[in-house]
């Protein structure tokens, strides 16, 4: 083969690459800006699809891809994708301002999928890296709420006292101090629900003594048998009263919370106007109800034990 020819098809080849560079690049700059405008309407699914695809390209694998990439996920509903690029930012742009960003939504996505632990180790690092962000009250409160989630409730309300005390405007003060509020409710129903089953064992026992003296009364009709049943009614009657002052208590409690738990929800929509968009997003995924499951099942109990109570006397 002549050198002409060589040469000839050197420079065909060499064209033909030069021409697929410009290609490649054409289309990732299209798939970005696809991606780009679908993020700017709101098109989530559209956004995912597209920046992914975008960010197939060299050209565009950088932190503003990947962010807005991260984002229209979470938008999307799709925590666990968005988790998996979280990951991909932080092991390849480490350097970028966006950092704590991720590194926040990381914390909060954790949150969001029920893995408690690792959301409080990689918010409390963001809480302990960026004790100035705009972002750090809402991460001190989700550290909160992964230690309530995980039962922990004393050291969940040291973290909401911070936020409550710390940062009364921020939007998640409100949220904090219903916390608070659910926290202590429980302390206090579990306290009378306590006292609720031995008060309710007492009488069980003073009723089977009166009992045994009632038939020791019919039997014999001592005069010390006499006082001895008397004094027995009375311990009963007493104890009746007792039952029936902390069920009033109960009742009395939930009541409150009821009432707060209304002012509450007023409250949150106002704050929900503060929230930045994206932690409102992450929201519709949150494990944790407001409606405080705990609280149910403190309902729960305290009709068991009552019927438990009751149950038995009327045997």
């Amino acid at each position: 083969m002549s050198t002409n020819v060589l040469k000839k098809i050197t420079a065909v080849t060499a064209g033909i690459l030069f021409m697929g560079a410009v290609l490649a690049a054409d289309s990732g700059m299209t798939a970005f800006q696809d991606g780009l405008t679908a993020y700017s309407k709101g098109q989530w699914d559209s956004a995912v699809f597209l920046l992914k695809k975008a960010a197939g390209y060299p050209e565009n694998f950088n932190p503003d891809t990947y962010y807005m990439l991260i984002t229209s996920e979470v938008y999307a509903g799709d925590n666990p994708e968005a988790l998996d690029d979280c990951d991909i930012f932080l092991e390849n742009f480490p350097d970028s301002l966006l950092k704590p960003r991720v590194d926040y939504l990381k914390g909060r996505i954790l949150y969001s999928l029920g893995e408690y632990e690792k959301s409080i180790i990689i918010l409390s690092d963001f809480c302990h890296e960026y004790d100035s962000d705009e972002m750090y009250s809402y991460a001190l409160f989700y550290i909160g709420e992964a230690l309530y989630a995980g039962y922990r409730y004393d050291e969940a309300s040291s973290i909401y006292e911070r936020v409550v005390t710390d940062f009364p405007e921020a939007p998640k003060a409100t949220a904090a101090q219903y916390r608070l509020d659910s926290i202590s409710q429980r302390s206090r129903e579990e306290k009378l629900l306590y006292l609720l089953k031995q008060t309710g064992e007492e009488y069980l026992f003073a009723k089977e003594e009166y009992e045994k003296q009632l038939r020791m009364y019919n039997s014999e009709s001592v005069a010390s048998t006499k006082q001895k049943l008397l004094d027995a009614q009375r311990k009963n009657q007493d104890l009746e009263e007792k039952i029936l002052e902390l069920e009033n208590q109960l009742t009395q409690i939930q009541s409150d919370y009821d009432v707060k738990k209304q002012e509450y929800e007023a409250a949150l929509k106002e704050a929900q106007n503060k929230n930045k968009p994206i932690e409102s997003a992450l929201e519709k995924t949150s494990p944790a109800s407001e409606d405080d499951i705990t609280v149910q099942q403190l309902k729960l109990k305290a009709e068991l034990v009552k019927s438990l109570l009751y149950g038995q006397m009327s045997e």
